[in-house]
């Protein structure tokens, strides 16, 4: 009878973690469509604003001109903002559910030892372990990887786009005030590079407390 019990267990554990895992990937599928998606559209809402005002500036004087693009990027950079912050929501989302994944397979190698070595994902449920399923472990000459990795995610996409809308922002205000086309343009770097990397920072702090309260069952050292 316990042998039975325990074959009964085992065979409704593994239902139980089957299900749960493929919960798992369709809240991976549906955060990585979203932030995709936010992000195209925010592309796109950038592109043909861009689109107009090349229209517009060939019948307006260069002051009206500046004044459009002032206010016209000043909305594209709140909305960029609004994109920004739910595609790290995304991103944390993203990433506790990878953790689970992971754990996951680490307790199907318990369950299932001969299994162990089928698996080609990883069975560490640390943001490391994610990290190497999302590939950003290949900049092994990088002194900072996992920030290339980020970068590179569409938050960091999102975030770059938002600094170079902010760069011309600082720019279309310089030529308002008549600074100049050399010190409107050294202006536009400084702000760009600025809130790319303040931002950059600030989401970093926030992805990291986003994950902080998943504890880690299976590191990198565990015996498994």
């Amino acid at each position: 009878m316990p042998e039975q019990q325990s074959e009964v267990d085992k065979v409704a554990a593994l239902s139980i973690l089957t299900m749960e895992h493929n919960t798992l990937q369709m809240i991976r599928t549906a955060t990585i469509t979203d932030a995709s998606g936010r992000a195209g559209h925010l592309l796109t809402t950038i592109s043909a604003s861009m689109i107009a005002l090349g229209f517009v500036a060939q019948v307006v004087p260069l002051p009206v001109l500046l004044t459009l693009m002032l206010v016209i990027f000043s909305a594209l950079f709140l909305i960029g903002l609004a994109t920004l912050f739910r595609t790290v929501e995304l991103t944390i989302e993203d990433v506790q559910a990878g953790l689970g994944i992971n754990r996951i397979r680490a307790v199907y190698a318990e369950l299932e030892p001969s299994t162990r070595h089928v698996f080609v994902r990883q069975l560490h449920d640390d943001t490391l372990g994610v990290e190497a399923d999302g590939g950003q472990t290949g900049w092994r000459k990088a002194r900072r990887p996992r920030l290339i990795g980020t970068a590179l995610g569409v938050a960091g996409l999102v975030n770059l786009v938002n600094g170079l809308v902010a760069g011309v922002i600082a720019g279309a205000a310089a030529g308002l005030l008549n600074a100049g086309l050399t010190w409107s343009i050294v202006l536009s770097a400084v702000v760009a590079l600025a809130v790319f990397s303040g931002f950059g920072i600030a989401l970093g702090r926030i992805g990291r407390r986003g994950i902080a309260p998943i504890v880690t069952r299976y590191p990198r050292n565990h015996p498994n």
